[in-house]
């Protein structure tokens, strides 16, 4: 195991009530986990202690030497300060000579589709193109884990994507674990192999994204329509929920076709059968709502 908190509790000096109370959890190696919750809930408060960077009680333990803490383990934030004036391979170099690393510059800006802008100056490019350099810059170095507190915030959507796919990237082909904190769900759902939902420090749900979304629904599917005046809601022999007009209801997969058909007797159209979503799942069971970006909030 590279990372493992038992009963960890972190109180700040003055506060009443503990900013984190009794987590648990490890982080395999070769693995992306990722922490859900809100502001203050207490998800920079954990890595924190994983950086050993304030007291706790309970224990915390390293799958390497803790003396080798930071050269094995990488924070990277939602924003990165770089030296003005920088350009993309002086960043790059500098932390190859810092980090005694074996790879030239070249490779590393060619793993992450970047060394067109190797003479670039880092002010000039892109939010996306600058979160990219970031994850590299933590991945120079061999590190085992990198932590990347909410890496994607203020990013639009094509950027966004474009760091899930590199995560997925690195994660396949340099074997480092990522501990990932989040407040975008579809991005929570896509990249993670497991899940920790923290709520004012507790930890709420825990799970992979499958056992999740199976807990919360009981393995069914969901189906929904959208209906006008006509639709015939007598003949609908399945219990649903109506917001606006649109109708959804859960079933079972060997019901399909017979739901399918049920919804279209009735005249309800642009029927879609689907599987839950982590959204879906953590909404129903946690209560949260999504703002405008499709984060929590």
């Amino acid at each position: 195991m590279l990372l493992n908190l038992n009963n960890v509790s972190i109180r700040y000096k003055g506060a009443q009530h503990n900013a984190v109370n009794n987590i648990s959890f490890s982080i395999p190696t070769n693995s992306i986990v990722s922490i859900v919750g809100h502001n203050g809930a207490g998800k920079s408060t954990l890595i924190q202690a994983i950086m050993q960077n304030l007291n706790y009680e309970g224990t915390i333990e390293y799958g390497f030497d803790k003396k080798e803490l930071y050269r094995y383990v990488r924070v990277q934030t939602q924003t990165s300060t770089f030296e003005k004036n920088a350009k993309v391979k002086d960043i790059v170099q500098l932390y190859i000579d810092l980090l005694d690393d074996k790879e030239s510059v070249d490779s590393h800006l060619k793993s992450v589709q970047m060394l067109e802008f190797k003479n670039a100056y880092l002010e000039k490019l892109s939010g996306g193109e600058k979160q990219k350099i970031a994850v590299l810059l933590a991945t120079i170095g061999n590190p085992k884990l990198i932590i990347l507190d909410e890496l994607t915030t203020g990013l639009d959507v094509m950027a966004r994507r474009m760091i899930w796919d590199l995560l997925n990237k690195i994660k396949e082909e340099k074997g480092v674990s990522i501990l990932l904190t989040s407040h975008f769900l579809d991005e929570v759902e896509f990249l993670s192999d497991y899940v920790l939902v923290i709520e004012k420090g507790t930890l709420k749900l825990e799970g992979t994204v499958t056992d999740i979304i199976d807990k919360a629904f009981a393995g069914k599917k969901l189906a929904t329509c959208l209906v006008d005046t006509g639709f015939d809601f007598n003949s609908l022999k399945s219990e649903y929920t109506l917001d606006k007009n649109k109708l959804s209801l859960a079933y079972a997969a060997e019901h399909e076709k017979e739901i399918y058909d049920m919804l279209k007797i009735c005249n309800g159209f642009d029927i879609q059968l689907k599987n839950h979503t982590f959204e879906d799942a953590f909404l129903k069971t946690i209560g949260y709502h999504l703002n405008e970006e499709g984060a929590t909030q």
